[in-house]
């Protein structure tokens, strides 16, 4: 933990320095804000000490540098007459004292401010060690509702009180942020364009929050800005992601481009959506192939979508072609699904009892942990979903 302030006044300094080395720091005394931020860095547990000063406003300095720096632990040190605490609590700083301070009253801040930056730093360990699981929902051609299986079954997950985040992977044409109907203000490109080459690259302010409990990066929203999106940064995204969310569902776009390709290799699951027709489970099968020479054999599951009864096309028979046992079937559902896409909201919440959200209430306890308490039913999200449907239906 570092000790830093900003002051010019020797005798109040000299004050605080003795109290760090009561605590055994150090204290290092900067004169201008420039100087102080040039010290920092985001990740180091850091107690600032700033004196008002005729060259810069201690309420502005303060409030520029505790949104900036996540680790660090600000007290004011003013004059009396300029202690303002309400501006001194919207400015992030912990507390503000007189400039004529005792001994008890600084040691009672510092005992404050130091509660709180041990506390970040216990909160940014747990979130690293924290490794969220990565399903890649994927299929071979357009068309097979995989966007709409991606969507519903983080809709259910979030439900079971589950951190779910979405990435919107389909980099020219995805439509995630529609099925849910909303616009994003900011998406992975805003990302990549403005924060990604910054030491820290905090991705979460690019993210898009639904009132299912679904968080998204959305897709650009020019198909010619998918060209700047590259591996190292899908990387990057999901790396982050999966510290802050315990599921992470990437849709994809219907090919192998270089995005995709390291999508799956940092995925837990690979969900390959096939459909009940001869065309669509012989591009299965090659892709089931192609997988297996990648490494991904172990995490491929197949996803039966529109799953009803085909003359001369049975299920065993797709599992013949595939070589592979379907892991879920979805039934098929025409008329709901197309209400869900016109209306914007995942149908697992505005037809929670029907077959077809039934299913995808499974699916997405088959994908949980096995070994967390955390599984749901649908007559436990039909509960859930009434606050939900007065958010999401328009009256």
């Amino acid at each position: 933990m570092r000790w830093i302030m900003l002051s010019k006044n020797y005798e109040l300094t000299k004050t605080v320095q003795t109290a760090a080395i009561k605590r055994g720091y150090s204290l290092d005394q900067l004169t201008s804000p420039y100087d102080v931020k040039e010290s920092l860095n985001k990740t180091q547990g850091t107690v600032l000490f700033i004196e008002n000063s005729s060259d810069y406003d201690a309420y502005e300095v303060c409030r520029e540098l505790s949104s900036s720096y996540p680790m660090l632990s600000i007290i004011l040190l003013l004059p009396s007459e300029n202690i303002d605490l309400k501006t001194a609590m919207y400015v992030g700083a912990v507390d503000v004292l007189g400039t004529d301070i005792d001994g008890e009253e600084l040691d009672l801040a510092i005992e404050k401010a130091q509660d709180i930056v041990k506390l970040k730093s216990s909160q940014v360990d747990q979130e690293q060690e924290k490794q969220g699981k990565v399903m890649t929902i994927c299929s071979t051609k357009g068309g097979v509702g995989k966007t709409t299986i991606t969507v519903n079954l983080a809709a259910s997950l979030a439900k079971g009180d589950h951190k779910v985040a979405i990435i919107d992977l389909d980099l020219q044409f995805g439509d995630v942020m529609i099925l849910f109907d909303k616009e994003p203000k900011r998406t992975i490109y805003d990302w990549v364009k403005e924060s990604y080459e910054e030491s820290n690259g905090d991705i979460r302010p690019y993210i898009s929050s639904h009132a299912s409990g679904v968080d998204i990066l959305a897709a650009p929203l020019l198909p010619e800005f998918a060209e700047l999106i590259t591996g190292e940064h899908v990387m990057s995204a999901i790396n982050q992601l999966r510290r802050h969310y315990d599921f992470v569902l990437v849709d994809t776009p219907p090919s192998l481009v270089d995005t995709v390709l390291v999508s799956l290799e940092h995925s837990d699951e690979v969900l390959l959506v096939a459909s009940l027709d001869i065309p669509t489970l012989k591009n299965i099968r090659t892709a089931i192939d192609t997988l297996k020479l990648l490494g991904l054999n172990e995490k491929i599951k197949v996803i039966l979508n529109r799953d009803t009864e085909m003359e001369g096309l049975k299920v065993t028979i797709a599992e013949s072609i595939i070589s592979r046992k379907i892991f879920s079937r979805i039934p098929s559902d025409y008329k709901t699904v197309v209400s869900s896409l016109n209306h914007g909201i995942p149908f697992v919440i505005s037809h929670a009892r029907l077959p077809i959200a039934k299913s995808i209430y499974s699916l997405a306890n088959k994908l949980s942990d096995p070994s967390s308490s955390t599984h749901f039913s649908a007559e436990e999200f039909v509960k859930k979903r009434k606050s939900l449907k007065r958010l999401l239906i328009p009256r």
